[in-house]
């Protein structure tokens, strides 16, 4: 078995651990370190990272070519194409897109990286078909958040068909931006829905997107996205909470201008009690992901408020100082917390 360098030094201090409280013999020991070997080379992480610079160096490509003037005319005769022949012609690239992507599936599958970078790359470009096919036969002009609906419902029916979670977390991410354009359409004259701006709105949509962990955990088939709904959710409501405690409930930049931020102290207060409780529940659940999410926004939240509140009246010197002490004391304390768990678990 090969382990990369931090694995490896993880578990050999286990071992060493074992063999001083005499739990196995020096030969068990040298056994089990012979067992696996050191990877010095990851090349996982540079697989990721060359799809990363790949999507990157593809875009650069395209904003050079989009400078070409003949490039330019070639799209300008290409643009005279009725929404009909466009929608037809994203509608073949899309349906060849999935059928190479499914034939990548079967015949390559020790290649997962990129088969989902081929996957993600299909399902954009469904995501443009339904678009064209709505302005070819004229339905959702007057509210197209329902494309981002249909574009949820298409990302949650495939990430089931190929088992990605990358494509559910984008169904969440459409079905977020389906209600925050739907809500928008509906709102006041205030900018406001249902007397919320938009932190405030999302706030109640990312607890319910947040309750329907319980119900994928407990469906068999949908347990493999528990994890990755699970995190999504939880950023998003943390996130909304955090914005919350930064804009409160306006939606007037005048008036949030004209508001002293102490007045949102107690959305302050309220998320450093849930990152907190969150950090609680984690540690005692040994919920690594709930614990480590929560401490997150509640260090974020903690910067904030120090920004916000210290950064006039302190001397730039001595606000960077105090911040440096700030994150000593929560890495000697994070650092504390965690050792008496290992030894607890011990």
């Amino acid at each position: 078995m090969q382990l990369n360098e931090e694995k490896a030094e993880f578990i050999n201090k286990i071992i060493d651990e074992w063999r001083s409280q005499e739990l196995i013999t020096a030969e068990q020991a040298e056994k089990l370190k012979q067992s696996y070997t050191v990877r010095k080379f990851d090349w996982k992480q540079v697989t990721v990272y060359a799809f990363i610079i790949a999507v990157i160096c593809c875009v650069l490509s395209i904003i050079v070519l989009l400078a070409d003037q003949t490039l330019q005319q070639i799209i300008e005769k290409f643009t005279q194409i009725t929404d009909l022949g466009i929608s037809s012609i994203l509608t073949a690239i899309t349906l060849f897109l999935f059928w190479y992507t499914r034939k990548r599936f079967r015949e390559h599958s020790t290649t997962p990286i990129s088969n989902n970078s081929f996957l993600l790359v299909a399902s954009f470009m469904a995501l443009a078909t339904i678009s064209y096919w709505a302005k070819t036969i004229h339905v959702f002009e007057h509210n197209y958040s329902f494309i981002f609906l249909l574009a949820a419902v298409m990302y949650l029916v495939l990430s089931l068909y190929y088992s990605s979670q990358t494509l559910w977390v984008m169904s969440i991410l459409m079905l977020a931006f389906a209600y925050g354009v739907f809500s928008a359409f509906y709102n006041n004259n205030e900018m406001k829905f249902f007397g919320m701006n938009y932190p405030v709105r999302f706030l109640p949509f990312s607890m319910v997107i947040l309750s329907l962990t319980l119900l994928i955990n407990m469906t068999e088939r949908l347990r493999r996205f528990f994890k990755i709904h699970f995190i999504s959710s939880l950023l998003l409501f943390y996130f909304s909470l955090w914005l919350i405690t930064i804009f409160g409930n306006y939606s007037s930049l005048e008036r949030w201008n004209d508001t002293r931020q102490v007045e949102f102290i107690g959305y302050d207060i309220l998320l450093f009690a849930i990152s907190a409780a969150g950090m609680y529940l984690g540690l005692k659940r040994n919920d690594h992901i709930l614990g480590n999410i929560s401490l997150s926004f509640f260090i974020i939240n903690l910067i904030t408020r120090y920004f916000e509140y210290f950064w006039e009246p302190l001397h730039k010197s001595v606000f960077f100082m105090i911040l440096a002490l700030i994150f000593w004391f929560i890495g000697s304390r994070a650092e504390r917390l965690w050792n008496l768990k290992f030894l607890e678990e011990k």
